[in-house]
């Protein structure tokens, strides 16, 4: 099995959701309830999507953080995403900063990998039953192809929200290289030595073309 590059850890899981909503520009609501039909669900809107309207959103920022903001949030969990990545720095932020920092990570995410996802030959992406892996929490497994015959395994990590009852995404590994492990190492490095609110001045830069929408 030929190994992905890094960067479509990322580009997986935005690549399983963002598409979720470009279908006639309408907002699809998936099921919550249930981790495996969630994945599916959200699976089978990918390949048609990014063959049909990926010359419409290339070079689109505002167009993908549209369609983003309505469909990634509902069923990715990037508060706690956030909050792994940090790491101990998190407990001494004051709210603010945790809040910012939520936001940017958010659009860094799109930022970095959406042009990436656009860029995507998948043939086909088989999902597998849901497995626990501790208590509310799950791992779907899936099997991506793409046009040249190369396979990828790619987990998504899912954990039960206690106040909703609703399934949540927060990591996605591709070929055992984990999207939140990869960030930690990144942003812990990052922020010991410049500091919290300077990573996020940072990060507030380069997503400015994300900020607004048209």
């Amino acid at each position: 099995m030929t190994m992905l590059k890094p960067g479509l850890i990322i580009a997986s899981l935005m690549g399983l959701i963002l598409t979720s909503g470009w279908a006639a520009a309408q907002v699809i609501q998936l099921n919550q309830q249930d981790p495996h039909e969630m994945v599916l669900g959200l699976s089978t809107s990918v390949l048609d999507e990014l063959k049909n309207r990926s010359d419409e959103l290339t070079d689109n920022p505002s167009a993908i953080r549209e369609f983003a903001d309505q469909n990634i949030l509902p069923y990715v969990d990037t508060a706690r995403m956030a909050r792994y990545v940090v790491g101990r720095y998190w407990r001494t932020a004051p709210e603010h900063q945790q809040n910012e920092f939520i936001e940017q990570f958010t659009l860094t995410m799109m930022r970095s990998y959406s042009q990436t996802i656009l860029n995507l030959n998948v043939r086909s992406i088989d999902v597998a039953q849901a497995l626990p892996d501790g208590e509310n929490r799950v791992i779907v497994s899936t099997k991506v192809t793409q046009d040249d015959g190369t396979t990828a395994d790619v987990t998504y990590r899912i954990f039960k929200e206690a106040s909703s009852g609703k399934w949540l995404i927060y990591d996605v590994v591709v070929e055992n290289i984990s999207l939140l492990v990869n960030f930690r190492q990144s942003y812990a490095t990052d922020i010991e030595r410049r500091g919290f609110e300077a990573v996020i001045v940072a990060m507030k830069e380069r997503n400015k073309s994300f900020h607004e929408v048209d």
